[in-house]
């Protein structure tokens, strides 16, 4: 049967799933099976300056069949909000090992589905969570607010308080969150976090030694997870510091929790930044659905001579992403443009767009790169 896309009438985080999920049904089809049938007819009549839209041209044509492990994991069966709230959240949780936009538009749903009379501390935190992975980083900010007025705040709410002001730069409001947590009995999260933000604005070499020092004392008592933070947060500052073990931190951080993708794409960029092309490539294969995974591995394969379809590949999804509107990951892309494109304004315009809400240690070296570059100080890679 024939699938009909209406663009209206959907929330942003339905928008991005559905149309993220045309794209990686094209470009990265393993996870299922599938005919589709390039016809023509576009949809739009006169001239469109975008990605060529067809439609079938029969309800007999097949575009997709999804087999069980790629159908969507939360369900408006749920008649309770506390089983909204559980869809929710095992929506969240796959959208964070996968990073497939699907799961963002199911959170919406389920949380949507909650009358306003029945919305929890749960339903704040999520809906915070939801919107933080959708870059709407005043909206999370404002939800984890009214949840610490209801006094619900807890460590997880905290953290993701910290890590939301830390990224944008706010480093008041991080200060705020990082002294709350120190009211709980995990200290490493409240030096993790400290040390993070004494690396960002004193020395991130004393913040280094500080941190591992925290970490050794802590010893047997912390928690994997409190571990797992405390190490990529300790890569973090390596890698600000400029210390050649950034690398071996950030394989530890990713062996504690493999399923991070973010841990693994900051090690694929600083594997990159190393020249070590072999090993970004590894890193990064079978996750070239997320765009820093992919665009370090299109950089390093260029750098072997090869990588003309992965880069082929990514050009598209930009092109269609940047047609309409929906570039979420503007520091991936900034890369793009400077070392694949070699076009260091372009490269320039969006590190500086990405600088304005996104302020992390890989945030700010492309933005210094791009400057550099678009004053012919640097080369690209």
């Amino acid at each position: 049967m024939s699938i009909v896309c209406n663009p209206t009438g959907h929330s942003l985080a339905q928008g991005i799933a559905r149309r993220w999920f045309h794209r990686r049904v094209i470009f990265f089809g393993a996870a299922t099976w599938f005919v589709i049938s390039m016809l023509s007819g576009p949809v739009f009549a006169g001239s469109v300056d975008g990605p060529a839209i067809h439609r079938p041209s029969d309800d007999s044509t097949i575009i997709l069949n999804l087999n069980a492990s790629s159908t969507v994991v939360s369900s408006l069966s749920a008649s309770s909000p506390q089983e909204h709230l559980d869809a929710a959240k095992r929506a969240l949780i796959q959208f964070r090992r996968t990073a497939n936009p699907r799961y963002l538009g199911d959170v919406e749903r389920e949380l949507a589905a909650i009358p306003d009379s029945d919305r929890s501390g749960q339903f704040y935190f999520y809906r915070a969570s939801l919107k933080q992975s959708l870059h709407l980083f005043d909206e999370a900010l404002a939800d984890l607010s009214t949840l610490s007025q209801q006094g619900g705040d807890s460590l997880e709410s905290l953290m993701m308080h910290f890590s939301i002001s830390f990224v944008s730069g706010e480093y008041q409001d991080a200060e705020k969150a990082c002294t709350a947590l120190k009211n709980y009995e995990n200290s490493l999260y409240a030096a993790s976090c400290s040390q993070q933000l004494h690396a960002a604005t004193g020395d991130a070499e004393k913040a280094y030694h500080d941190l591992k020092l925290a970490m050794a004392k802590s010893g047997l008592l912390a928690d994997r997870q409190a571990l797992a933070w405390a190490t990529g947060t300790l890569a973090d500052i390596a890698e600000r510091a400029g210390r050649h073990d950034s690398v071996a931190i950030w394989q530890l951080a990713l062996q504690l929790q493999p399923d991070d993708l973010y841990t693994r794409a900051r090690l694929a960029g600083e594997q990159l930044r190393l020249a070590n092309y072999q090993d970004v490539i590894a890193v990064s294969k079978d996750y070239l659905a997320v765009d820093a995974l992919a665009v370090s591995a299109a950089i390093a394969q260029k750098q072997l001579g090869e990588g003309e379809q992965l880069i082929a590949m990514l050009r598209t999804r930009f092109a269609e992403a940047l047609w309409r509107g929906e570039i979420l990951h503007k520091r991936a892309y900034a890369q793009f443009l400077l070392d694949i494109e070699q076009d260091a304004q372009a490269a320039l315009v969006m590190a500086e767009e990405n600088w304005a809400h996104q302020r992390e240690w890989p945030d700010e070296v492309i933005l210094a790169r791009a400057r550099a570059a678009s004053r012919g100080g640097a080369e690209p890679l």
